[in-house]
């Protein structure tokens, strides 16, 4: 997993040179470059959860995940990023204004807003399952 995720970095890094440089420009929102860095996001955390699954000693101690705070915490940011990744890839249309999307658009905000309000709860859940620490 650590090969692909080193991998990914330079295709991802010379993608957003290209964009910024080239494609949308530095005095654009570069949703493209944005569009690909909250996939790669996106993958990460897929990456952590089957890491969590996976692990032996959190078996061996009986552990279940959903009592984890990292658990928890990636769950909010995974959930942001894939409501996120759909407003990122729509936002050149919502932006020129095209015909008969202006219906798709409020979806597209409703769907985004919803998975942050998702994801503060799920922050909040992992905050809880944080353990005090004693003074």
């Amino acid at each position: 997993m650590r090969t692909i995720i080193l991998a990914m970095i330079p295709p991802v890094l010379a993608f957003v040179i290209l964009d910024y440089v080239k494609l949308e420009g530095p005095n654009a929102f570069n949703s493209y470059a944005i569009s690909a860095e909250t996939f790669i996001l996106m993958i990460y955390c897929a990456i952590f959860f089957y890491q969590l699954l996976r692990d032996d000693e959190l078996v061996r101690q009986s552990v279940f995940i959903n009592s984890l705070p990292d658990f928890w915490y990636n769950s909010g940011i995974f959930v942001y990023h894939c409501g996120y990744f759909l407003f990122s890839l729509a936002y050149n249309l919502m932006n020129f204004g095209y015909q008969g999307v202006k219906g798709s658009t409020r979806l597209t905000l409703a769907v985004t807003f919803i998975a942050g309000i998702i994801q503060l709860i799920l922050l909040y859940i992992g905050l809880t399952k944080v353990k005090k620490i004693r003074s």
